[in-house]
């Protein structure tokens, strides 16, 4: 009887071990900001510019932010536009992440 619950001990002690020890429990789900877990944004479904080369302005910041191709919220912003770059700096817009208020460039890399 005593090796029995040993042997049952030790399974269960392996396979939590187990389960523990795999990198999706020990990391988390990271594959989503900290806003989307809270529920906090909407999924918005990215646009697709009328010709190439392109920036997507955010016209619903008051920090005038335009965000290039290749950036995470290209096309993505719930309010914006498409415009040059030459058009969106003439109009006083910035590249995200650049400037004195930058916060880490966007363009492929997400700050941490």
């Amino acid at each position: 009887m005593n090796l029995k619950k040993c042997v049952l001990f030790l399974t269960c002690a392996a396979l939590v071990l187990a389960l523990v020890s795999t990198p999706a429990f020990a990391q988390g789900d990271k594959s989503k900001s900290k806003a989307e877990a809270k529920g906090k944004t909407e999924k918005v479904e990215a646009r697709t510019p009328p010709q190439k080369g392109m920036v997507w302005v955010n016209t619903a910041s008051d920090d005038k932010i335009y965000h290039p191709e290749g950036s995470r919220w290209y096309g993505k912003t719930k309010e914006g536009k498409w415009m040059t770059e030459a058009d969106a700096k003439r109009e006083g817009y910035r590249e995200a992440g650049a400037g004195a208020a930058g916060k880490g460039k966007e363009k492929g890399k997400e700050k941490k």
